[in-house]
């Protein structure tokens, strides 16, 4: 299914609202499981989550649907999250990106480099096994951060 946002059935009550007033996360990741958990954390946060399994889906939605924030795992399947780094470049995101991966140091530091030349909004990468309270805190941050800057 391209483009899911999760049915309000599938999140406990109160974690799911579907309102424009609420800001929008992307969350790209190929694990199944790990897209679940992200979303259902992304919710709590106050946001509404729709979810990509890959690169492909996460591009159409892209180009369908404006966001607030993305969620972006580098190990996507056929696709590295690089990519998709360039194609956010390419399209002229501009919504702040939280790089959540289970890559080495090094590689999260390469990465963010790299998303930093390309005039990303990449903010601090979140490890794997994500650390649901420090990515909780990381988008209810931005959701302060855009509030104040008198954005939805």
């Amino acid at each position: 299914m391209l483009g899911r946002t999760r049915p309000r059935e599938e999140y406990d009550a109160g974690w799911f609202a579907a309102d424009a007033a609420l800001p929008r996360v992307l969350v790209v990741d190929d694990d199944d499981l790990h897209r679940m958990i992200i979303c259902r954390t992304a919710a709590k946060a106050g946001y509404v989550p729709a979810e990509a399994s890959g690169y492909e889906e996460a591009a159409a939605l892209l180009q369908a649907e404006a966001f607030d924030c993305i969620t972006l795992d580098l190990s996507l399947g056929e696709h590295v999250g690089v990519e998709m780094l360039r194609h956010l470049s390419a399209i002229g995101c501009a919504a702040p990106i939280i790089i959540i991966s289970g890559c080495d140091g090094e590689t999260c530091r390469d990465t963010v480099h790299l998303a930093n030349l390309l005039k990303l909004n990449v903010r601090q990468p979140v490890p794997k096994p994500v650390d649901l309270v420090v990515l909780r805190y990381s988008l209810e941050q931005l959701t302060r951060q855009r509030e104040s800057a008198g954005q939805r």
